[in-house]
């Protein structure tokens, strides 16, 4: 859960006056869920990345890594945040992502927000490298609320949590700020995002539970559908991630109801393109 300092005036303008662009032609179609409970919940209550083989799951100190099966807990760190981020107040881990052998894990210090940073984890063991990436307040005035790997472009992005005005892009090779792509929409409350064929799919935590569709190169954001008719009350949109999975699925999306009582993981099936 993240707790959020006020917008200025002029940024909860911006967010109010946004309007989603209009869904492109694809459809995602839910196949079936998954419910975690008790300490399974509260530890896959924030993020999610996959190797292909396994699920990685953060919550707000920790991470872990298991089966696809959700059965089997094949290695966790429960206080993941090195001791000199810590120290300098940060207490929450965001959406992860994972990439050749490592865990990239966007750390920040709520309720102040003045210490964003990218980690580096050992994928398995899941172990800190050494290497955390402080990332610049000019762009990440609100935190690091997540991060997404894109290889093929070698970048690494993030973003303000809201208003979202625009994409922040980084070197994959030692993240320095390359540029911003500024979105054609001010989108809010992104929670977690990955790369999927080239496009970038971020999740929202607004009141519609939007999943948006973002070409990273232009900017442009399309509305491509909207789960709150179909999520318990009081539920909180987290991550996502994308794996094929037996059941058709393409899309995984994590949210977890108040309490963290129970965290949810929705899979959808892209049936047009």
């Amino acid at each position: 859960m993240r707790r959020r300092i006020a917008c200025t005036l002029a940024l909860a303008g911006l967010a109010l006056a946004a309007t989603p662009a209009a869904s492109a032609a694809e459809t995602w179609q839910q196949t079936s869920r998954q419910t975690y409970y008790l300490t399974d919940a509260l530890q896959r209550s924030q993020g999610i990345a996959t190797d292909g083989t396994t699920w990685y799951f953060s919550w707000k100190l920790g991470l872990s890594r298991v089966t696809l099966d959700g059965r089997t807990v094949l290695a966790n760190n429960p206080l993941a945040i090195p001791a000199q981020l810590s120290a300098q107040g940060a207490n929450h881990i965001g959406d992860i992502d994972y990439y050749n052998g490592k865990i990239y894990a966007p750390i920040e210090d709520g309720s102040d927000y003045r210490h964003p940073y990218i980690a580096l984890y050992d994928a398995t063991t899941l172990t800190y490298t050494g290497t955390a990436y402080a990332l610049p307040l000019s762009v990440q005035p609100d935190g690091a609320p997540w991060v997404a790997v894109d290889a093929a472009r070698g970048y690494v992005y993030s973003s303000a949590y809201n208003p979202t005005p625009a994409l922040n892009v980084y070197s994959l090779a030692d993240l320095h700020l390359v540029k911003t792509v500024p979105l054609s929409t001010a989108i809010g409350s992104v929670q977690g995002a990955k790369i999927y064929q080239g496009d970038l799919y971020a999740s929202s935590n607004n009141d519609a539970k939007s999943i948006y569709r973002i070409d990273p190169d232009t900017g442009q954001v399309t509305d491509v559908f909207d789960r709150a008719s179909s999520l318990p009350s009081g539920s909180e949109t987290e991550g996502l991630a994308f794996l094929p999975t037996s059941d058709g699925a393409q899309m995984h999306a994590l949210d977890a109801v108040s309490g963290r009582l129970a965290t949810y993981l929705y899979n959808y099936r892209q049936t047009t393109s």
